[in-house]
């Protein structure tokens, strides 16, 4: 019997149904693709299973799941500029912004004075934001421990394949944040 899982607002998540079907396999006709579009397929598919996972671990030992992602790279980086958070994770600046708002909101973390400049601050996580991320931490490890059984190889030995995709989809993002954008109304009229 297939239980499913929780029912997620997310919209990128379908339906519980594509975690079910069978594992990619390049030798079936049907499914074979272009190398270049399948390794983005890969990415994406393997970052929305993760989440699943990671999530499904969390509700196990009642930590919520709303940005403990992010804490996770607070905890990581603090004390942290909402920059530096934005570089190393890739989420545009405005939604660093928005979840550092939440996460203070809420009481996980604080603002303190960036001693290198009086105009900016660092993040840095509260005891309540602390304990959130080490109440979690374990159901991180289980998912983990759950991926691991099933790697052909050593986790180790994927550890800077994927630290090197990452990297590479960051650069490209940033290569279109560098071109200057054209205003959406310019852009409408020559696409006429």
């Amino acid at each position: 019997m297939i239980r499913a899982s929780k029912v997620s607002t997310k919209s990128h998540y379908f339906t519980d149904e594509l975690a079910l079907r069978p594992p990619y396999d390049p030798a079936m006709p049907e499914r074979r693709g272009r190398p270049d579009t399948d390794l983005l397929q890969e990415l994406y598919s393997t970052g929305l299973l993760v989440e699943l996972l990671v999530d499904e671990e969390l509700a196990k030992v009642d930590v919520p799941d709303e940005l403990f992602s992010f804490i996770g790279w607070v905890t990581r980086l603090e004390p942290v500029t909402p920059g530096a958070l934005s570089a190393e994770t890739g989420l545009p600046p405005t939604t660093v912004r928005d979840y550092v708002r939440r996460l203070v909101a809420r009481g996980d973390a604080r603002k303190i004075p960036n001693p290198a400049d009086g105009r900016s601050y660092h993040l840095v996580l509260t005891e309540k934001g602390r304990a959130t991320a080490q109440r979690g931490w374990p159901a991180v490890l289980a998912a983990f421990e759950r991926v691991e059984r099933h790697l052909a190889r050593p986790a180790d030995e994927h550890l800077a394949t994927m630290q090197e995709l990452r990297e590479a989809v960051r650069l490209a993002l940033a290569e279109s944040e560098a071109r200057p954008r054209r205003p959406a109304a310019q852009a409408e009229s020559s696409t006429r």
